[in-house]
């Protein structure tokens, strides 16, 4: 994970998605819109957000990795012991 933004333990710094929302504007070329919605603080209870333009091969691109991303996680949930297997 070169390349990420770390924090004073060396851990990687993320912010839990909250919700997202998408839109395909009908005076815009392609282009999907996408909206992430994140909260921020120690509480995170304070959101902000980050809106992308994102061209329809972008778009098939990211879903694609994010569904394998997700399978990965459900197979390596469902190899832990004592863990109940994700269905």
């Amino acid at each position: 994970m070169n390349g990420w933004n770390r924090d004073g333990s060396g851990q990687v710094k993320v912010s839990p998605v909250l919700d997202w929302k998408t839109a395909t504007p009908l005076n815009e070329d392609t282009n999907v819109f996408l909206r992430l919605e994140f909260g921020v603080g120690h509480d995170l209870e304070s959101v902000s957000a980050f809106q992308f333009s994102l061209t329809a091969e972008q778009a098939k691109a990211l879903s694609q990795q994010l569904a394998n991303e997700a399978e990965k996680q459900v197979s390596l949930r469902s190899r832990r012991p004592g863990e109940n297997p994700v269905k």
